[in-house]
């Protein structure tokens, strides 16, 4: 009797494993969950029509994401974590109290680990600048803003292994004070949301709810001077049946839906848009006036309903970079705002948005030859400039970072550089110059600069081959 039970249960158990190999005969996964991206099935041959080496390692990435029942057995074992063990499954998922979900993302702000210098900060402030100063060159007035993350605003349900701080600093603490003491136009929304007396961010989503929208719609126009319909006029209606991101992600086949609220904002698409999910999105309102350029990531989409009964014309890009030297030329709007969520400040350091370096006039120093880190090629997201960058292999406590250019031709012409921050962390420079005027092949003198005010000291030069 007990060999037969054994018997069965190993049956039992091949079965089971057999399942999502078997049942890709009746129910494949066809369709990617979450935030994936769909994947094709690998071919045996290359394009080139040699032997695909790689053919058996792919197929078994491909099969990870397509095998039989996947949503349902991924949202079984979601469940049995989240319900029994108070955990979760899906690494960019961190299950919560009474049912909260937040994205893992955000957990470097929430601890305080791994933030930026305050010399990083003031080059985040020190881009915005740079963009400001642009869009205004192109007539566009420019406000920026950053979306707090869901647990910066409601931390008291993150779970409790979650919750030790390594650090007190946080970016957004320090980047408000920064832009307090700027010029630039800030709409701080993290004073905003914590003036309120309800919760304004969805319980699983990542985001704020349509009543969160609407109150930073309201905000940005009336700190733009912008007169806009304020919706308080309308009765919302309140629907359940909005559902979550990070739900969706933890719990693909069977996930409940969660309140959120209706004002009736509709969208004039002159595009070929067909939700706010998509990364370019044009519209227009011919009861309303004025242009409109927006950079808004996922915490836009509730957005841009609203933004678009307020201007007759509006662009709304997800793309980041920006290439801001196509872009608002040809949008030329009245006003640019930006949007970015808390978690991605350091993006405004890493890819900063593609517009020409600005010439500036300086008495330039002679040239000294001390090591310096500098690359020229062309750069990958416009073929119009080159890119300038490097490390910095000295402390730039204040002042900027600019480039002198000295082509085949022995004219110099000086450059302001953004500043950056590579890939290993390290503090660096970056600027876009016009590839028209420094030819690919031919060398190229690029000494890097520290200005502060009158004051300029040469901290090294070299001779590169643009895309050499």
């Amino acid at each position: 009797m007990q060999k037969r039970l054994s018997a069965l249960f190993v049956a039992l158990c091949l079965l089971l494993c057999a399942v999502p190999s078997v049942g890709m005969a009746v129910r494949p996964t066809t369709e990617p969950i979450g935030n994936e991206r769909s994947t094709a099935l690998p071919a045996v041959k290359t394009p080139e029509g040699k032997l695909n080496l790689r053919f058996f390692p792919e197929l078994g990435d491909w099969f990870e994401k397509h095998f039989a029942f996947r949503p349902e057995l991924m949202t079984a074992d979601a469940a049995l974590g989240a319900g029994v063990f108070g955990v979760s499954n899906v690494d960019s998922v961190i299950v919560g109290t009474d049912g909260w979900l937040y994205y893992a993302s955000t957990l470097n702000d929430y601890c305080g680990r791994g933030q930026l210098t305050d010399a990083q900060i003031d080059g985040v402030v020190h881009n915005l600048g740079l963009i400001r100063d642009y869009a205004r060159q192109n007539g566009a007035d420019f406000l920026f803003t950053v979306a707090p993350n869901k647990n910066t605003l409601y931390p008291e349900h993150m779970p409790y292994y979650d919750r030790a701080a390594v650090s007190n600093v946080r970016n957004r603490d320090r980047l408000n004070a920064a832009l307090a003491d700027s010029d630039i136009a800030y709409v701080n929304l993290f004073d905003l949301f914590a003036q309120q007396n309800e919760t304004l961010y969805l319980k699983q989503d990542s985001h704020w709810n349509n009543k969160g929208a609407l109150l930073v719609y309201n905000e940005i126009t009336s700190a733009l001077g912008k007169a806009h319909p304020d919706y308080a006029d309308v009765q919302a209606t309140r629907k359940k049946d909005f559902a979550g991101d990070l739900a969706a992600m933890l719990y693909p086949a069977a996930h409940a839906k969660e309140y959120n609220y209706d004002y009736g904002a509709q969208n004039a698409y002159t595009t070929a848009a067909s939700s706010v999910e998509e990364p370019f999105i044009t519209t227009e309102n011919p009861d309303a006036g004025g242009s409109l350029y927006m950079y808004r990531d996922s915490f836009g989409n509730s957005l841009l309903p609203f933004f678009a009964s307020a201007y007759g014309t509006a662009t709304f890009t997800k793309s980041f970079p920006m290439v801001l030297s196509n872009d608002l030329p040809a949008a030329k709007p009245d006003v640019f705002v930006m949007e970015l969520v808390e978690r991605n400040i350091d993006w405004l350091l890493k890819t900063p948005p593609v517009l020409p370096a600005p010439r500036r006039e300086i008495a330039l120093p002679s040239l000294c030859s001390e090591s310096v880190d500098i690359t020229a090629k062309i750069c990958p997201y416009s073929s119009e400039y080159i890119e300038i960058s490097g490390k910095l292999l000295y402390d730039n406590e204040e002042g900027s970072v600019m480039v002198a250019l000295t082509g085949a031709d022995g004219k110099t012409a000086v450059y302001e550089c953004y500043a950056a921050l590579d890939a290993d962390g390290n503090d660096g420079y970056l600027a876009y110059v016009p590839a028209a005027d420094y030819p690919a092949g031919t060398p190229l003198t690029v000494a890097v600069l520290s200005v502060n005010g009158a004051a300029c000291a040469v901290r090294g030069s070299q001779t590169v081959v643009i895309g050499g």
